[in-house]
């Protein structure tokens, strides 16, 4: 556990274009809740928004995208109306993500901005997984290879509904910290 004491690096951010702020994470936690909910009103209210409010979010960042992040139709008197993300809004709610966590990671372990890293792009079956507090737990499959375990941000696979037997696609960086000979 760290130091309570120890101050430590945090930071806040958000994507803007040259007319200024465009998405950050009250849009970014809007279109989440939008994407779980179905509907912008709901959305709203669980994040103690007014609708009014979380749909002018919406509609000034879609102008200064030029692009719609989503698609609302009305449900008429018997109701039935919602929302889903567009591709656009689903890749920003996406992007948003991955800096969120690589901002967390450097919250948490600071260190040099840039480490040597290998990527690897892989495709494998879940085997078991496994919740441990912030963390989830994962042993894969991968073709012709022994089983790997992989523990990931509950964050990073939150609203996936990833399961044992399906398969998934992942992005795997490494970083050598220390790497020494063995004595025999």
């Amino acid at each position: 556990m760290s130091d309570p004491s120890k101050p430590r690096p945090m930071f806040k951010f958000w994507l803007e274009t040259d007319e200024g702020y465009v998405f950050g994470p009250g849009v970014y936690s809007l279109l989440k809740k939008v994407g779980e909910t179905g509907t912008l009103k709901e959305a709203a209210e669980t994040l103690s928004m007014s609708y009014r409010f979380a749909w002018g979010l919406v509609k000034k960042a879609e102008a200064k995208l030029g692009q719609p992040l989503i698609h609302a139709h009305k449900g008429g008197r018997a109701g039935g109306g919602g929302a889903e993300l567009t591709d656009l809004g689903q890749q920003y709610l996406e992007e948003f993500a991955k800096i969120e966590l690589l901002i967390d990671e450097l919250s948490r372990e600071p260190g040099p901005l840039v480490r040597p890293r290998s990527v690897n792009q892989v495709e494998a079956e879940v085997l078991d997984m496994k919740v441990k507090g912030e963390e989830t737990e994962f042993t894969l499959q991968l073709e012709e290879a022994a089983p790997i375990r992989v523990s990931v941000s509950k964050k990073l696979i939150e609203g996936l509904d990833i399961t044992p037997g399906d398969t998934v696609s992942l992005e795997m960086t490494s970083t050598v910290e220390v790497l020494k000979k063995k004595e025999a």
